[in-house]
């Protein structure tokens, strides 16, 4: 049985869970929104996804007092689907730094020495300039 403090734990944190579940719902809606360039698609999207309607998605994200906190199973397939969503951004940021480090390379290697041929000319012709009685 639950102590007076563990009751209390466990009510002030649900509405946490709420606000952190509503949170990623938003987020998954808002990235999917910009994958498939409309609002209604995307809810529609997420919410087959994680296994509620659209109305549902489009109510609880907006505070509706006609939505209630999602059930366990909802909440468990919101945080799986906002999971593989950080996951996927995660992969992809690998991705574009492993792009640009080999964008990189290349720049390097084409440009490698260029620093040093052009002090060499400066140098080169400020020693002709000097040796010419600098003319």
């Amino acid at each position: 049985m639950l102590s007076g403090s563990d009751k209390k734990s466990q009510m002030s944190s649900a509405p946490a869970i709420t606000d952190a579940t509503r949170s990623a719902l938003c987020l998954l809606v808002e990235q999917e929104e910009r994958r498939v360039g409309s609002r209604d698609a995307a809810l529609e999207n997420v919410a087959r996804h994680v296994g509620a309607s659209a109305s549902w998605v489009r109510k609880f994200i907006g505070r509706s007092d006609e939505v209630k906190e999602p059930r366990m199973t909802l909440f468990l397939n919101i945080r799986i689907a906002y999971e593989h969503l950080c996951n996927r951004v995660e992969q992809e940021h690998q991705a574009e730094l492993a792009k640009i480090a080999l964008l990189k390379r290349e720049i390097d290697a084409v440009t490698g020495g260029f620093v040093e041929l052009v002090q060499d000319n400066a140098q080169t012709q400020a020693a002709r300039k000097k040796a010419g009685g600098g003319r």
